[in-house]
């Protein structure tokens, strides 16, 4: 499955900012300042995708996000998330890309934070072609020098040069 052409430079952001601290306050609930704080970050992911011209309601496609992430969260483990979506809200599939140094917490399996996200979204319609993504995303963080690769670059043509590899 060539994945690259699913993105494009415009949808690839290498240095999100860096997540919020939370505010020194002891009745401050943590739980739902690390959600709202997710949920901003799924908001820059939309608008990743938007660049693409592809996305026809960006509150609404957030709002998928959002509920996707609420039933089970979508990163993984050594850094990685993967948030995905089936949603009407875009004309066909795509996936972004977004890079954080300092980490964002995103509910991973290993409870470290998250470096490297893929965003994707897929027309409703289509069954199955996000999950055909996903595991060509997996298989290719099999290899050890892909993450490292990912954090070192500075271009984002060099994120779909990496991606090219493994179609």
């Amino acid at each position: 499955m060539n994945l690259a052409r699913y993105m494009s430079t415009e949808m690839i952001d290498l240095w999100l900012p860096p997540p919020e601290e939370p505010p020194d306050n002891p009745e401050l609930n943590l739980a739902k300042f690390h959600q709202r704080q997710k949920e901003r970050y799924l908001d820059l992911f939309v608008s990743l995708l938007e660049n693409s011209g592809k996305v026809l309601h960006h509150r609404k496609l957030h709002a998928d996000f959002v509920n996707r992430e609420r039933k089970a969260s979508t990163a993984l483990e050594r850094g990685i998330a993967i948030p995905h979506v089936r949603s009407r809200h875009v004309r066909e599939v795509l996936i972004g890309f977004a890079r954080s140094f300092e980490g964002i917490d995103f509910n991973s399996l290993d409870d470290n934070p998250s470096h490297l996200f893929f965003i994707i979204a897929s027309p409703s319609q289509l069954s199955d072609t996000h999950l055909k993504i996903y595991k060509q995303l997996m298989t290719m963080f099999s290899y050890s020098s892909t993450y490292e690769e990912l954090m070192e670059i500075n271009n984002p043509g060099e994120v779909i040069r990496i991606i090219r590899q493994f179609d």
